[in-house]
């Protein structure tokens, strides 16, 4: 069936030929009323509906899921359904602006993201395109109802798209506070690694150093601990012998005052070599001999040395430790310096989170930037919702009315057409049983006839038998 958009005016209807002698054919009459005298979208005092609009308008109103068929009737109302298709298009571009933006923060700058901003842009065009179409028609009674959960949609969709768009105007402000929060971050860290990993290599027992330890190849601890015994082994010996070096001396004093005749408590003042000076050196040389002070003073040199070489390799050790942890500790930071180099969109939102808690004016900028982002989202919903009742809506309205009568009775026709043919099959089905229960009933007495016969004509058979038995037949 041709539509009322498909149907040529009356410029358009072909001309008819007609052979030559026969009479003038008149032109048949038009189908639908149109005005062609007139700019196609004056209306006052012109015949309805006017043509029908071909062009970009009508894919903008397309869009929004106008049916121009309807709106043909009142055509006054094309530029504002045009506009609003406008608007809706408008929406989507700045979504795929916003989703450009974030992506490009996110994965770099690559030509493929054109794909990724387009179907974004075509999935809120569509979101706000059923948003718009699903209110055609609605009665101006049930706004709440209507609007309200289409407007808490947009607003939700208007803040996802804000945002991005929001980090890209005041990326400056937030590329330098990500850059100021880590190099803090990482002074912060490198204190508490350099903390936790002192040069000694020492391991410590705090427990807020777990995590930040350095690995190494050997910590001087078991030379330390070597050279403490050592040193304690020394110290003992060192000890010992001057105790046995101060004995000995006693001894030998005694022994040459004895000896020299001076006089003192145990002396006798007797100058020679006599029986005293003679037991007090042999006393001196028994008791150099039982303490073995050669052996002692060996000893502690022995010791000596072994502290020495001990010192030494810890002193070693101990450079080669602080070396090896300086190095650990700055390849630490690095990677960790390394791991903060990308910034995401996790990170622009916290930059700039901290710049809005920091500084009221930033705050301020970006409430109502983000504000008017989401408003501007909103804008299809807001300007359907704000413009009264159009002779559109109140047309569309009507025609829902009319088809939900048409559709009503159409089902009413198919009731009864469907109950005609199930009423019809039910007599057939009744008529078949009938049918059958008096072929049923023929065949049954078709077979008691039949029955009926073959037992008369037993019974004939067995009378003549009888009676043959009775009454032999003479040779």
């Amino acid at each position: 069936m041709t539509t009322l958009d498909e149907r040529p005016s009356v410029d358009e209807q072909p001309p008819i030929r007609r052979r030559a002698g026969a009479p003038p054919v008149s032109t048949p009459p038009v189908e639908r009323p149109v005005r062609v005298s007139l700019p196609n979208d004056v209306a006052i005092g012109a015949l309805r509906p006017v043509m029908p609009q071909r062009g970009v308008p009508r894919l903008l109103r397309r869009v929004i899921g106008v049916n121009e068929d309807v709106l043909d009737w009142v055509p006054e109302e094309r530029p504002r359904y045009t506009r609003l298709g406008l608007i809706v298009l408008n929406t989507g571009l700045l979504a795929a602006v916003s989703m450009h933006m974030a992506l490009a923060s996110v994965l770099g700058g690559h030509w493929w993201l054109v794909f990724a901003d387009l179907i974004w842009a075509v999935i809120i065009i569509t979101a706000d395109s059923w948003l718009i179409s699903s209110t055609h028609g609605a009665a101006r009674t049930s706004l709440l109802g209507t609007y309200l959960p289409r407007l808490l949609l947009s607003v939700l969709l208007g803040a996802v798209i804000a945002e991005p768009l929001v980090l890209a105007v005041f990326h400056q402000s937030i590329d330098n506070e990500i850059s100021e929060t880590r190099k803090a971050d990482i002074d912060a860290y490198g204190s508490t690694v350099k903390r936790c990993n002192p040069p000694t290599g020492e391991i410590p027992t705090d427990p807020s150093c777990a995590g930040f330890l350095v690995v190494i190849s050997e910590r001087p601890q078991s030379a330390v601990d070597e050279l403490a015994r050592a040193t304690a082994h020394r110290d003992g010996l060192a000890a010992r012998v001057g105790d046995v070096d101060a004995q000995l001396a006693e001894l030998e004093r005694l022994a040459r005052d004895e000896c020299a005749g001076r006089g003192g408590p145990g002396l006798t003042a007797v100058p020679g070599e006599g029986p005293e000076c003679t037991r007090n050196r042999d006393k001196a040389d028994q008791f150099r001999r039982d303490s073995q002070v050669e052996q002692l003073h060996a000893d502690l040199v022995v010791a000596d040395r072994q502290v020495s070489e001990l010192t030494e390799k810890v002193s070693n050790a101990s450079s080669q430790t602080e070396r090896e942890i300086n190095t650990a500790i700055n390849a630490k930071i690095d990677e960790k310096r390394k791991n903060l180099a990308e910034r995401g969109l996790l990170d622009k939102f916290e930059a700039l989170g901290s710049l809005s808690s920091t500084h009221f004016s930033v705050l301020m900028a970006h409430v109502l930037l983000a504000l008017l982002l989401i408003a501007l989202d909103c804008l299809p919903v807001l300007s359907k919702m704000m413009s009264a009742n159009t002779e559109y809506d109140s047309r569309v309205r009507r025609q829902l009315d009319v088809s939900g009568r048409l559709h009503d009775l159409q089902l009413k026709a198919s009731e009864k057409r469907d109950s005609v043919d199930f009423e019809l099959q039910e007599l057939r089905f009744r008529q078949k049983l009938r049918t059958g229960i008096e072929e049923i009933g023929g065949e049954d007495r078709t077979a008691k006839a039949r029955r009926r016969m073959e037992v008369d004509a037993q019974i004939d058979h067995l009378a003549a038998t009888l009676e043959k038995a009775r009454n032999p037949v003479p040779r």
